[in-house]
């Protein structure tokens, strides 16, 4: 494995010196470069310009940097009025806000040989940041939802942990009389649910959710994967709504079922593994499963680019804001300084430095692993809208109160999801 990491780091080396843009002697070319973030984050950064400048005093780089609060105003400012900075620190969604026809933003393949897209990064991963066949940015980190187990209440009930939803289905029987009627296999809340819908149908399928600014399945398959989560609970593999509800509407990590070791399992985060690690009751050990694939062969894991790079549209100096790019997210010294300031990064190199140097460990860097082997084709920039996740919450909620049927929900998300996007596109 050093040998191994030697080779690509000597190779990151050679790339970026042969694709490096010549500037003339005496020259001096200044980019500015804005992201925000905590303390932790401005100072490693920080750091990092500095280094770069020490390798390349050609270039000078002027930061601008501050807290979430407001941030994205002060970019849409910057946006609208041809003042932003030449490399900007963006999250996933702002391709959809900022770049709808695709040309918001730089176009990354016409500096890809500099940035050595087809070395450290995975198409699939790409393709999110993708609009007219232009890429808008470069994904720094992905995140997605993994299958975390309470391997100490599958263990108290003789039993490992399971790698499909047959296996859980058959898990959930007998933890129940081993345990208790209270106890459960999984759990997960209305949102929950959804996603586990869509895990199913993106497996079967291969496709998302949101193709061509419509619901990419059909009437049928929705019903089906409705009736796959209704069936989990019919089965008591989990709690329905009105069980959870009893405890208060709490989120699930602050739920006694979830604290006590009753409800062994939940659909969550990669980046949130030790928050629900550190929710347990002492004596408890949480593990990530694999990912069931009961429905088919295709990669349906939740994920999403969780924040990316992108250059200014009309930028004087394309190459150069490259260039601090791929130093950031690609040299051996920048990296150790960055750590995982920005996540568990996307950028192969990356991960391979930080490992050696013992940065990355953990249940976290794990999940995100798994997250990365697994990753379905990602989302549509308006899954998460707010509006369109409360009415879809709340679609599911109709089902667990028995409110509507599972015929009468599949249409609800189709009906719903497509009005909102005719609406919002």
């Amino acid at each position: 494995e050093n040998m191994n990491l030697k080779k690509i780091l000597l190779m990151s080396s050679l790339c970026l010196s042969m694709a490096y843009p010549t500037i003339a002697e005496g020259k001096t070319v200044n980019l500015k470069m804005s992201w925000w973030g905590g303390d932790a984050r401005h100072k490693q950064t920080l750091e990092a310009i500095k280094l770069f400048e020490e390798k390349y005093p050609e270039i000078k780089v002027k930061p601008e940097y501050g807290g979430w609060q407001g941030w994205q105003e002060k970019v849409t400012t910057q946006i609208v009025g041809n003042t932003s900075p030449d490399v900007m620190q963006i999250n996933w969604n702002w391709i959809d806000l900022f770049s709808r026809d695709g040309d918001g933003f730089y176009d990354l393949n016409k500096v890809k040989d500099i940035l050595e897209l087809d070395k450290n990064y995975s198409q699939e991963l790409l393709d999110q940041c993708i609009v007219n066949g232009k890429l808008n940015a470069l994904p720094v980190g992905v995140t997605g939802k993994v299958f975390y187990i309470n391997k100490t209440t599958y263990e108290k009930a003789g039993l490992p942990v399971p790698t499909s939803f047959d296996e859980m289905i058959k898990s959930a029987k007998v933890i129940r009389e081993k345990l208790g009627d209270d106890y459960y296999a999984f759990d997960t809340d209305a949102y929950g649910a959804i996603l586990l819908m869509l895990y199913k149908l993106e497996q079967e399928t291969g496709k998302p959710f949101i193709v061509d600014n419509k619901v990419a399945y059909t009437e049928a398959e929705v019903i089906e994967a409705v009736r796959f989560y209704d069936n989990l609970v019919k089965e008591k593999v989990m709690p329905s709504l009105k069980v959870r509800a009893a405890a208060g509407f709490i989120p699930l990590d602050q739920h006694p079922g979830w604290i006590q070791g009753r409800y062994a399992g939940t659909y969550e985060w990669d980046s949130s593994a030790q928050k629900w690690q550190d929710a347990l009751e002492a004596g408890q050990e949480l593990v990530v499963a694999p990912y069931p694939q009961d429905f088919g062969t295709n990669k349906s894991g939740f994920n999403k680019v969780s924040m990316a790079y992108a250059i200014k549209k009309n930028t004087k100096h394309p190459e150069e804001a490259a260039t601090l790019i791929h130093f950031l997210t690609s040299d051996p010294e920048a990296i150790k300084i960055l750590g995982t300031s920005r996540g568990v990064p996307s950028n192969e190199t990356a991960v391979a430095v930080l490992k050696e140097n013992n940065q990355l460990t953990g249940l976290g860097f794990e999940a995100n692993t798994v997250v990365k082997e697994f990753a379905g084709k990602g989302i549509h920039p308006l899954f998460e809208h707010k509006r369109l996740n409360t009415e879809l919450r709340t679609i599911v909620e109709n089902l667990g109160y028995e409110q509507k049927t599972v015929e009468e929900t599949a249409r609800d998300i189709i009906n719903i999801t497509n009005e909102f996007l005719a609406e919002n596109n």
